[in-house]
């Protein structure tokens, strides 16, 4: 035996001297993620993509809600931008440079919630409004209930 090995016995300890240690930074950059640049543009795009993709979705909606073009008009035109910026995503992923792939992204993120917001608003006021019609059904079911 090379005196190593576990006999059973109780544990031992090791002590290391911290002048011993060295810290090694690992340069590997596993599933094609950038170098760290310490603040530059690329880990912010990537850090706050999707708050910039929500960012951009408020102000479209708005912006489209103000225009006065009509409703059927703003969703036909949403989706033909939903769909070409996908398909820009898709079809330069692999081949872009990181910054345009981010940015990519961030189009397409954002023109899929500003497509998705008039049918969100829409679901909402179904909502309230079958909710305001059991109000007033039970409403209706009280004073019908009520024999004084």
């Amino acid at each position: 035996m090379d005196g190593n090995s576990s006999t059973g016995d109780a544990p031992r300890r090791i002590e290391v001297d911290p002048d011993d240690v060295r810290v090694v930074m690992s340069q590997s950059y596993t599933y094609g993620a950038p170098r760290p640049t310490g603040g530059e543009p690329l880990p912010f795009l990537r850090r706050h993509r999707a708050k910039v993709a929500v960012a951009i979705t408020v102000i479209e909606s708005v912006l489209l809600g103000l225009s006065g073009i009509g409703f059927l008009r703003s969703i036909i035109l949403l989706l033909v931008a939903a769909v070409v910026a996908i398909v820009v995503h898709v079809a330069l992923r692999d081949r872009a440079p990181y910054t345009v792939r981010q940015l990519t992204w961030i189009l397409a993120v954002s023109q899929t919630l500003a497509l998705l917001f008039p049918f969100l608003i829409i679901g909402g006021v179904i909502a309230i409004a079958i909710v305001l019609a059991f109000v007033i059904l039970a409403g209706i079911v009280i004073l019908i209930g009520d024999r004084r």
